[in-house]
Protein backbone atom coordinates (compact mmCIF):
# COMPACT_ATOMS: atom_id res chain seq x y z
CA UNK A 1 0.00 0.00 0.00
CA UNK A 2 2.82 2.46 0.77
CA UNK A 3 4.83 1.72 -2.17
CA UNK A 4 1.55 2.62 -4.46
CA UNK A 5 0.74 5.76 -2.48
CA UNK A 6 4.30 6.47 -3.07
CA UNK A 7 4.13 6.11 -6.85
CA UNK A 8 1.07 8.39 -7.10
CA UNK A 9 3.14 11.33 -4.95
CA UNK A 10 5.74 11.05 -7.52
CA UNK A 11 3.26 10.91 -10.35
CA UNK A 12 0.87 13.54 -9.32
CA UNK A 13 4.04 16.61 -10.52
CA UNK A 14 3.61 15.17 -13.83
CA UNK A 15 0.20 15.22 -14.18
CA UNK A 16 -0.24 18.89 -12.99
CA UNK A 17 2.67 20.00 -15.21
CA UNK A 18 2.20 18.29 -18.32
CA UNK A 19 1.04 20.78 -20.33
CA UNK A 20 2.18 21.69 -23.72
CA UNK A 21 -0.40 24.86 -24.32
CA UNK A 22 -1.64 27.23 -22.78
CA UNK A 23 -4.35 29.62 -24.11
CA UNK A 24 -5.49 32.87 -23.59
CA UNK A 25 -8.96 34.26 -24.51
CA UNK A 26 -9.97 37.13 -26.00
CA UNK A 27 -12.87 38.97 -24.21
CA UNK A 28 -14.85 38.66 -27.46
CA UNK A 29 -14.28 35.07 -27.18
CA UNK A 30 -13.70 35.14 -31.03
CA UNK A 31 -10.87 33.15 -31.11
CA UNK A 32 -7.47 32.82 -28.56
CA UNK A 33 -5.86 36.17 -28.29
CA UNK A 34 -2.86 34.12 -27.81
CA UNK A 35 -1.36 30.93 -27.55
CA UNK A 36 1.53 29.72 -25.35
CA UNK A 37 4.25 26.62 -26.38
CA UNK A 38 6.93 25.42 -24.07
CA UNK A 39 9.81 23.96 -25.61
CA UNK A 40 12.38 22.43 -23.05
CA UNK A 41 13.06 25.54 -20.61
CA UNK A 42 11.88 27.97 -23.29
CA UNK A 43 8.14 29.36 -23.31
CA UNK A 44 7.01 30.81 -26.64
CA UNK A 45 4.39 33.84 -26.59
CA UNK A 46 2.29 33.54 -29.98
CA UNK A 47 -0.17 35.34 -31.41
CA UNK A 48 0.34 35.22 -35.42
CA UNK A 49 4.04 34.75 -35.44
CA UNK A 50 6.17 34.56 -32.20
CA UNK A 51 5.88 37.88 -30.04
CA UNK A 52 7.92 36.43 -27.05
CA UNK A 53 11.10 34.03 -26.23
CA UNK A 54 11.23 33.42 -22.26
CA UNK A 55 14.23 31.39 -21.60
CA UNK A 56 13.87 30.28 -17.88
CA UNK A 57 16.76 28.54 -15.85
CA UNK A 58 15.19 25.29 -15.80
CA UNK A 59 12.65 23.01 -17.73
CA UNK A 60 10.32 23.41 -14.35
CA UNK A 61 10.68 26.81 -14.40
CA UNK A 62 8.86 26.97 -17.38
CA UNK A 63 6.27 24.58 -16.48
CA UNK A 64 5.47 26.80 -13.52
CA UNK A 65 5.14 29.67 -15.65
CA UNK A 66 3.14 27.88 -18.11
CA UNK A 67 0.86 27.01 -15.05
CA UNK A 68 0.23 30.90 -14.22
CA UNK A 69 1.87 32.72 -16.45
CA UNK A 70 3.02 34.59 -13.63
CA UNK A 71 5.24 37.79 -14.74
CA UNK A 72 6.59 37.98 -11.58
CA UNK A 73 8.98 34.73 -12.45
CA UNK A 74 9.64 36.29 -15.82
CA UNK A 75 13.44 36.35 -16.32
CA UNK A 76 14.77 40.16 -15.52
CA UNK A 77 17.08 40.81 -18.77
CA UNK A 78 14.94 41.39 -22.30
CA UNK A 79 16.74 41.80 -25.61
CA UNK A 80 14.71 42.75 -28.91
CA UNK A 81 15.03 40.14 -31.39
CA UNK A 82 13.37 40.66 -35.18
CA UNK A 83 9.78 41.17 -34.33
CA UNK A 84 10.08 39.12 -30.95
CA UNK A 85 11.69 39.76 -27.71
CA UNK A 86 13.56 37.84 -25.05
CA UNK A 87 13.65 37.35 -22.12
CA UNK A 88 16.53 35.85 -20.04
CA UNK A 89 18.53 35.55 -16.65
CA UNK A 90 21.90 35.74 -17.84
CA UNK A 91 23.72 37.62 -20.90
CA UNK A 92 27.58 36.49 -21.32
CA UNK A 93 27.76 37.31 -24.75
CA UNK A 94 25.54 38.68 -27.73
CA UNK A 95 26.97 38.56 -31.36
CA UNK A 96 25.12 40.45 -34.28
CA UNK A 97 24.91 39.88 -38.19
CA UNK A 98 27.15 42.04 -40.10
CA UNK A 99 26.50 43.67 -43.57
CA UNK A 100 27.46 40.43 -45.68
CA UNK A 101 24.70 38.65 -43.92
CA UNK A 102 21.39 38.13 -45.76
CA UNK A 103 19.14 40.84 -46.09
CA UNK A 104 16.32 40.19 -43.82
CA UNK A 105 19.01 39.66 -40.61
CA UNK A 106 21.59 42.39 -41.42
CA UNK A 107 22.01 44.14 -37.90
CA UNK A 108 19.98 41.64 -35.96
CA UNK A 109 21.24 39.45 -32.92
CA UNK A 110 22.80 36.62 -34.36
CA UNK A 111 23.19 34.79 -30.86
CA UNK A 112 22.73 35.49 -27.45
CA UNK A 113 24.88 33.10 -25.03
CA UNK A 114 24.36 29.49 -26.69
CA UNK A 115 21.40 30.36 -28.83
CA UNK A 116 21.73 30.98 -32.06
CA UNK A 117 19.18 33.20 -34.39
CA UNK A 118 17.92 32.73 -37.76
CA UNK A 119 15.73 35.11 -39.71
CA UNK A 120 14.08 34.69 -43.11
CA UNK A 121 15.79 35.81 -45.80
CA UNK A 122 14.20 38.78 -47.95
CA UNK A 123 12.70 36.01 -50.92
CA UNK A 124 10.35 37.33 -53.28
CA UNK A 125 7.25 34.89 -51.26
CA UNK A 126 8.88 36.13 -48.27
CA UNK A 127 8.43 39.61 -48.86
CA UNK A 128 4.93 39.11 -50.53
CA UNK A 129 3.95 37.26 -47.28
CA UNK A 130 5.48 39.68 -44.92
CA UNK A 131 7.63 37.11 -43.29
CA UNK A 132 11.14 38.61 -43.83
CA UNK A 133 13.31 39.24 -40.98
CA UNK A 134 10.70 36.91 -39.27
CA UNK A 135 12.83 33.97 -36.52
CA UNK A 136 13.28 30.90 -38.83
CA UNK A 137 14.85 29.28 -36.18
CA UNK A 138 15.61 29.56 -32.12
CA UNK A 139 18.39 27.18 -31.17
CA UNK A 140 17.85 24.32 -32.60
CA UNK A 141 14.27 24.63 -33.04
CA UNK A 142 12.51 25.15 -36.70
CA UNK A 143 9.86 27.66 -37.43
CA UNK A 144 7.86 27.92 -40.54
CA UNK A 145 5.72 30.59 -42.10
CA UNK A 146 2.64 30.13 -44.68
CA UNK A 147 3.75 32.05 -47.50
CA UNK A 148 1.21 30.32 -50.35
CA UNK A 149 -1.36 33.46 -51.50
CA UNK A 150 -5.12 32.67 -51.57
CA UNK A 151 -8.66 33.50 -49.50
CA UNK A 152 -7.64 32.17 -46.18
CA UNK A 153 -6.10 34.73 -44.42
CA UNK A 154 -3.40 33.18 -42.78
CA UNK A 155 -0.62 34.40 -45.05
CA UNK A 156 2.38 35.13 -42.96
CA UNK A 157 1.24 33.13 -40.25
CA UNK A 158 3.31 30.52 -38.18
CA UNK A 159 2.96 27.20 -39.85
CA UNK A 160 5.33 24.95 -37.36
CA UNK A 161 7.32 25.83 -34.30
CA UNK A 162 9.93 22.29 -34.04
CA UNK A 163 7.33 19.38 -34.47
CA UNK A 164 3.93 21.30 -33.58
CA UNK A 165 1.80 22.31 -36.78
CA UNK A 166 -0.29 25.24 -36.61
CA UNK A 167 -3.57 24.80 -39.13
CA UNK A 168 -6.53 27.57 -39.93
CA UNK A 169 -9.28 27.56 -40.74
CA UNK A 170 -9.67 27.67 -45.07
CA UNK A 171 -11.75 30.10 -47.11
CA UNK A 172 -15.61 29.74 -47.72
CA UNK A 173 -18.24 31.86 -48.54
CA UNK A 174 -19.84 30.58 -45.31
CA UNK A 175 -16.82 30.73 -43.13
CA UNK A 176 -16.03 34.70 -43.98
CA UNK A 177 -19.56 35.48 -43.11
CA UNK A 178 -19.59 34.33 -40.26
CA UNK A 179 -16.04 35.51 -39.32
CA UNK A 180 -13.94 32.04 -38.70
CA UNK A 181 -12.13 32.55 -42.10
CA UNK A 182 -8.04 32.63 -41.26
CA UNK A 183 -8.77 31.04 -36.97
CA UNK A 184 -6.77 28.95 -35.78
CA UNK A 185 -8.52 25.44 -35.93
CA UNK A 186 -5.71 22.91 -34.77
CA UNK A 187 -1.98 23.28 -33.29
CA UNK A 188 -0.18 20.13 -32.43
CA UNK A 189 -3.20 17.23 -32.11
CA UNK A 190 -5.08 19.97 -30.34
CA UNK A 191 -8.22 20.79 -32.25
CA UNK A 192 -9.96 24.38 -31.79
CA UNK A 193 -13.57 24.34 -32.97
CA UNK A 194 -16.10 27.29 -33.40
CA UNK A 195 -19.78 27.63 -33.34
CA UNK A 196 -20.91 27.47 -36.96
CA UNK A 197 -24.35 26.12 -37.40
CA UNK A 198 -27.57 28.78 -38.02
CA UNK A 199 -29.00 27.50 -34.76
CA UNK A 200 -25.90 28.75 -32.87
CA UNK A 201 -27.57 32.39 -32.80
CA UNK A 202 -26.14 35.04 -31.02
CA UNK A 203 -22.43 33.58 -30.31
CA UNK A 204 -22.10 32.16 -34.43
CA UNK A 205 -18.27 32.37 -35.41
CA UNK A 206 -17.22 31.98 -31.39
CA UNK A 207 -15.36 29.91 -29.67
CA UNK A 208 -16.69 26.18 -28.70
CA UNK A 209 -14.11 24.36 -28.01
CA UNK A 210 -10.32 23.73 -27.49
CA UNK A 211 -9.06 20.18 -26.90
CA UNK A 212 -12.00 18.87 -24.30
CA UNK A 213 -12.49 22.24 -22.69
CA UNK A 214 -15.97 23.51 -24.01
CA UNK A 215 -17.26 27.17 -24.25
CA UNK A 216 -20.85 27.82 -23.25
CA UNK A 217 -23.59 30.46 -24.24
CA UNK A 218 -26.84 31.45 -23.38
CA UNK A 219 -28.92 30.46 -26.15
CA UNK A 220 -31.54 32.27 -27.40
CA UNK A 221 -35.04 31.87 -25.97
CA UNK A 222 -37.76 34.06 -24.51
CA UNK A 223 -36.12 34.28 -21.02
CA UNK A 224 -32.15 35.26 -22.60
CA UNK A 225 -33.81 37.62 -25.30
CA UNK A 226 -35.68 39.62 -22.73
CA UNK A 227 -32.62 39.49 -20.19
CA UNK A 228 -30.58 40.65 -23.46
CA UNK A 229 -27.89 37.79 -22.98
CA UNK A 230 -28.26 35.90 -26.03
CA UNK A 231 -24.79 35.03 -26.71
CA UNK A 232 -22.77 36.21 -23.75
CA UNK A 233 -20.44 34.03 -22.09
CA UNK A 234 -22.01 31.45 -19.86
CA UNK A 235 -19.43 28.81 -18.78
CA UNK A 236 -16.80 26.94 -19.46
CA UNK A 237 -16.97 22.98 -19.47
CA UNK A 238 -14.19 19.89 -19.14
CA UNK A 239 -11.24 19.42 -18.63
CA UNK A 240 -7.70 18.39 -21.00
CA UNK A 241 -4.27 17.77 -19.42
CA UNK A 242 -2.70 18.66 -22.40
CA UNK A 243 -4.12 22.19 -21.90
CA UNK A 244 -4.25 25.30 -19.53
CA UNK A 245 -6.88 27.97 -20.08
CA UNK A 246 -5.61 31.29 -18.21
CA UNK A 247 -8.51 33.40 -16.74
CA UNK A 248 -10.10 35.70 -18.31
CA UNK A 249 -12.27 38.77 -18.21
CA UNK A 250 -15.20 39.61 -20.10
Amino acid sequence: MMRKLFLIVLLIPTYVFSQEFGFKISYTMGSPESLYLMDDNRVYKITSTIDEIYVFKTGEQAKIYMKNINLNILPPINYQIGNAKIYLHESNSVTYYMNDSNLGSQGDIKSINDIVFTYANNSSWNNRSGVTGKLTKIGNTPITYHTASGKGGYRGKIKSVGDKNFIYEGWTGYGEKIGIVGKLIKIGDVKINYYKTDYDKGFQGKLKSIGAVKFNYYIENAINKKAGIVGKFKDQTGKDSRIVIYPFQL
